[in-house]
């Protein structure tokens, strides 16, 4: 009998002593995951030679973020669903374009491509999923 509440006591001490663990691990999935979203492409300005890709992509939560390191030029930005069709334009002036942030919540799963181009010939693509 005193073994059995030994093991009780034991095993009660394992589950109290395990739900902060369990509680702290459930709020991480909480947290969006972010993951990066490969851009390819010829990025052309002024210069007389090929820039590198200045802009990086990244996902997190229902967010696209696009970070630009030299935000010198005007962009076109383009989202384009498996379909083809265009469901997110945006025309953005230099200045602003070294972060730009763009909701993708309205959008349903599947697969989509972001186009950025700017009036020299640049052009970058990338593909996500929802």
């Amino acid at each position: 009998m005193r073994n059995k509440v030994l093991y009780l006591q034991l095993c009660l001490l394992f589950i109290i002593s395990s739900l902060p663990v369990q509680k702290a691990q459930a709020g991480e999935k909480d947290t969006p995951t972010e993951y990066n979203t490969p851009i390819y492409g010829e990025w052309s300005t002024k210069a007389r030679s090929l820039s590198p890709i200045p802009f990086t992509a990244s996902i997190s939560g229902d967010q696209l973020t696009l970070k630009c390191a030299s935000p010198d030029y005007d962009i076109n930005i383009t989202i384009v669903n498996a379909n083809g069709q265009s469901v997110w334009l945006c025309d953005i002036a230099a200045p602003e374009t070294s972060f730009v942030s763009i909701p993708l919540d309205s959008l349903p799963q599947g697969s989509y491509t972001i186009e950025i181009s700017n009036d020299y010939g640049g052009y970058l693509q990338g593909t996500f999923q929802l």
